[in-house]
């Protein structure tokens, strides 16, 4: 059996990608699999169990050390001898997700319908995330995650000439609306006159439910846009930020120089998901343009 036995301390995003972890593992692994209640039950119809989840076994802990480049055999001979848990601190999130992502996270995670088809019909919808609060602080590596107000400001002007004589309207969701970025995009928005809405900052669900029904995103660094890219509607165009990409890729340091080498072998796998997206993903994630 594959087990959750406590949703991860992480907020919204990385509780969608340890559910979708559990999920794509039982279904590779061919074992079964339980999850106790958490908030994504408010906007996904899930089953977080399998039918007979009692077991017997000695439970082990599966850490990311063992799921970036995974052997399916030694982790069929282990979910055999153990019930395999990925709770904190496993860090089997974003950063396996390309691993272990083999079938359609949409079958794990179905997005109840009172909350499809909520956005504009006969529209090009474009979401727009921006990240704040969290991205400044500790959590957020000093800043390192910030999508300046001119990545936005490109992303639109992308959007616009891609799509001549199309009917667009916007949606910006953020937790900050303080946050410079957001200052900005609402600004160049209303001068352009282009029709936008704010979504609700004192509801991440509906938010999320936004970003997930678009037709276009353009993305933040947060796994909250990274799960709504790769669930709800399917056929997105999904923009990411170039720089974004770069500091990635060339894998700079997240904070301290002193890092001990395990925890940087960690920061360095959460790199890796961008690189692997940006060198094109898979079939249910992959950038439409870097700007």
């Amino acid at each position: 059996m594959i087990k959750i036995n406590k949703m991860t301390r992480g907020r919204f995003g990385n509780k969608v990608l340890q559910y979708n972890t559990l999920r794509q593992l039982s279904s590779i692994l061919g074992v079964e699999y339980s999850c106790p209640s958490w908030e994504g039950q408010n906007i996904f119809n899930l089953s977080l169990s399998s039918e007979k989840p009692v077991t017997t076994k000695e439970e082990k802990l599966l850490t990311w050390r063992e799921c970036i480049e995974p052997d399916w055999d030694k982790l069929k001979d282990m979910s055999d001898k153990y019930d395999l848990v990925i709770d904190d601190p496993a860090y089997v999130l974003h950063n396996t997700f390309f691993q272990f992502c083999q079938s359609n996270p949409r079958e794990f995670l179905p997005i109840k319908e009172n909350f499809t088809n909520i956005l504009s019909p006969n529209t090009v919808n474009v979401g727009i995330h921006i990240r704040g609060t969290d991205i400044l602080g500790a959590d957020g590596n000093q800043g390192r995650e910030i999508h300046d107000p001119e990545y936005y400001i490109r992303s639109i002007d992308l959007v616009e000439s891609e799509h001549n004589n199309v009917k667009l309207k916007y949606y910006i969701c953020t937790d900050d609306m303080n946050f410079a970025s957001f200052r900005e995009t609402v600004r160049y928005l209303q001068s352009k006159n282009y029709p936008f809405e704010v979504g609700d900052i004192n509801n991440h669900f509906l938010d999320f439910c936004i970003l997930a029904d678009c037709d276009i995103l353009i993305a933040s660094s947060s796994t909250f846009v990274v799960c709504a890219a790769f669930l709800g509607k399917e056929g997105k165009k999904v923009i990411h930020s170039r720089d974004w990409m770069v500091k990635n890729k060339e894998h700079l340091p997240w904070n301290s120089k002193n890092t001990p080498p395990d925890t940087r072998k960690m920061q360095l796998s959460f790199d890796d998901f961008w690189v692997n997206l940006c060198d094109n993903g898979n079939q249910f994630y992959k950038v439409w343009k870097l700007m």
